[in-house]
């Protein structure tokens, strides 16, 4: 069972998480808004066949993106996959955070910015080949996997459970 303490910071954190969460979101808005208003005037000379081949390609890719995303974010959920500045409890207790939510905030971070870049695919497209549905169809495929990898609170204090079971049992 995790402290009230620990509870409380949980909380602020999945406010910040959210708060991310929200502008990367509405980032896929922005990129809606830029395609549209500067699509037209930025003008960019392919062949057809070269722009449908490179669409199969960013498809497939963003399909791959999909699936990949679930998997890094379980393997960073897991423990890992470490960063090279220190382990998830030395950057916890630096920031007197609960080691997991920094682990889980970066997991967030991560599958927030792959499921993003499907919504950048998009965006190139739509400047390469001017199809709109495009456009739309990446930003909502990017906006779909948002939601499903948004902030959980559930999540965390599960997460919080595990590694606090982790660290009874190695003592």
């Amino acid at each position: 069972m995790i402290s009230t303490e620990e509870t409380k910071k949980i909380d602020k954190g999945l406010l910040l998480l959210n708060v991310i969460w929200g502008a990367m979101l509405f980032s896929l808005f922005i990129y809606l808004f830029v395609g549209l208003y500067a699509g037209k005037n930025i003008n960019m000379d392919m062949d057809k066949d070269l722009v449908g081949v490179l669409r199969n390609i960013l498809y497939a890719v963003s399909l791959i993106m999909l699936i990949a995303t679930r998997f890094v974010k379980k393997l960073v959920l897991a423990g890992k996959i470490k960063g090279n500045v220190g382990t998830v409890n030395q950057i916890a207790y630096r920031v007197d955070q609960p080691p997991a939510l920094a682990r889980y905030t970066s997991a967030l971070v991560i599958s927030l910015a792959m499921t993003e870049s499907i919504g950048i695919y998009g965006l190139v497209l739509f400047f390469l080949g001017k199809n709109p549905v495009d456009l739309y169809s990446f930003i909502l495929i990017s906006a779909v996997a948002m939601l499903f990898y948004r902030p959980k609170r559930d999540e965390i204090v599960g997460l919080a459970q595990e590694l606090e079971k982790q660290t009874a049992s190695r003592q």
